[in-house]
């Protein structure tokens, strides 16, 4: 009796850490980088980094901009589409603390936004104030006001979001050579338009797969709009579910790629 009952007692344990292995440690992951995300938003106003304001979120916040470098080529790389994919947001900022201290290691001009859509970042949802999903609210060809899940809802109309129009109005003003959207969680160098060479390049540091087709429908995208109706080479840098520091290690160097890539 008392051997059944130290081996039920072991098993107990054993399962208990498991649970918690399981369901309580992401838990308190994604809590405390919610947390840090907040915090890190909160600093840029106050940061080295000189940080200009792009625009307002639909609840007023700043959507911030950070321009740096020279040279006959704009690339735009934007971040934060989508307010439960933080680790994107932190890798944007890390590249311009990086570019602004060491402006030397790229050739091109560069436009930065870390986050579109401020309101849905320090919710840590992925729609907007309105709760519209700005990667459907672009006006493509393709965009619908029907929507097969609440979080993809796209708007009453095409571009009716100020997270849409800041975008569109920067493509407008910089006429950018090429494009970087970071999201998150499917780890692939997604690409739009004329730009499997970029996606390539990128992946020689990364090793994501290359993807002219994410797999699934995605009416009113930014990829969409950017890359196969504007012919900007686009890029949809997918990272996989990983902290922010895994992020920068995997894609510094791609992303330093895609600033200064030269092809076709």
């Amino acid at each position: 009796m008392h051997i059944n009952f130290k081996i039920t007692y072991v098993v107990f344990l054993f399962v208990a850490a498991f649970l918690i292995l399981k369901y309580a440690l992401p838990f308190w992951h994604t809590v405390k980088l919610r947390h840090q995300t907040k915090e890190l938003y909160e600093q840029l106003a106050q940061s080295n980094v000189p940080w200009s304001v792009a625009g307002y979120s639909q609840q007023g916040r700043p959507v911030y901009l950070f321009k740096t470098g020279s040279g006959q080529d704009t690339v735009l790389i934007l971040a934060g589409f989508h307010g439960d994919e933080p680790v994107g947001f932190h890798l944007a900022v890390r590249l311009a603390d990086t570019l602004y201290k060491n402006p030397n290691l790229i050739n091109a001009c560069l436009v930065l936004l870390p986050v579109v859509n401020p309101d849905g970042l320090l919710k840590g949802r992925r729609t907007n104030a309105r709760e519209v999903d700005i990667n459907r609210n672009f006006p493509t060809a393709d965009w619908t006001p029907v929507y097969s899940k609440k979080r993809f809802f796209p708007g009453r109309e095409p571009a009716s979001e100020k997270e849409t129009q800041i975008v569109m109005e920067l493509i407008d003003r910089y006429k950018p050579d090429r494009i970087v959207s970071i999201h998150a969680p499917l780890r692939v160098n997604n690409f739009n338009g004329p730009a499997e060479a970029l996606a390539e390049k990128m992946a020689e540091y990364n090793g994501y797969p290359v993807q002219g087709n994410i797999g699934y429908s995605t009416p009113g995208s930014f990829g969409t709009y950017a890359g196969d109706e504007l012919k900007i080479p686009t890029i949809t840098l997918e990272l996989p579910d990983i902290d922010p520091q895994k992020a920068w290690q995997e894609n510094f160097k791609a992303l330093l790629a895609a600033i200064n890539f030269r092809g076709n």
